[in-house]
């Protein structure tokens, strides 16, 4: 157990990537498709979260015939046959700070609700696929942020007790979690999608707003 240190967890969707607009676009025209409706209440509530939850609250509000496992292979042919280069939304922020934190020993870790595969197309796109000291993927638990599962997993493959993380999040529901596995949190807001980040122990606009100082103060 590395008592006398910390680690930070990104979330990768918002926070290393700016890809919640991208998915907003992709998911209107999957949603045309599946000839469905689905409501901002209920498109914000999906933010964070796994394809699984996702889906399970898609099929139950829009009363969907396809079981959640066929919806979620759909998506994953739908998007696999988009062309893009996720590098273009690479947040500016994001290698200088793994790098500043790599330099002071800091442990990073991704821990993102998005399946193994969009994870890597990301990280391949931007260069940073051999960079985290830890990579975990949401589609490996049953429930998805809120639940702190996927947290406190990452934090024992780390090697740090929880109340030695920092998480760096831009959801509601990737609060929630963060919260519930008893880390300190950080929120990135986004400049165009408004959440409820009122969780975070603290707030900024980007990440050239933090380095390793001022992350270790909060834990």
């Amino acid at each position: 157990m590395k008592e006398d240190t910390y680690a930070v967890i990104f979330d990768m969707d918002g926070v290393v990537v700016d890809s919640e607009p991208v998915y907003r676009i992709w998911n209107r025209e999957l949603f045309q498709r599946l000839n469905i409706t689905v409501p901002e209440e209920i498109r914000a509530q999906l933010i964070g979260g796994s394809s699984k939850r996702k889906w399970q609250l898609i099929k139950e509000h829009c009363r969907l015939s396809q079981s959640v496992e066929d919806l979620i292979q759909y998506q994953y042919e739908f998007f696999r046959a988009k062309p893009f280069n996720f590098k273009e939304i690479l947040f500016p922020g994001v290698l200088p700070l793994i790098v500043e934190l790599k330099s002071n020993g800091i442990s990073i870790a991704l821990a993102s609700s998005s399946d193994k595969e969009r994870i890597n197309r990301v990280l391949t796109d931007c260069g940073l696929q051999y960079v985290f000291d830890v990579i975990v993927s949401g589609e490996d638990f049953a429930d998805s942020k809120p639940n702190p599962e996927i947290f406190l997993h990452t934090a024992k493959l780390l090697g740090n007790p929880p109340q030695q993380c920092v998480v760096i999040e831009d959801s509601t529901n990737g609060l929630v979690a963060a919260t519930r596995a008893n880390m300190k949190k950080v929120a990135v807001r986004h400049r165009s999608i408004k959440m409820d980040l009122s969780l975070a122990d603290l707030m900024i606009d980007s990440l050239e707003e933090v380095n390793s100082t001022k992350l270790k103060k909060m834990v």
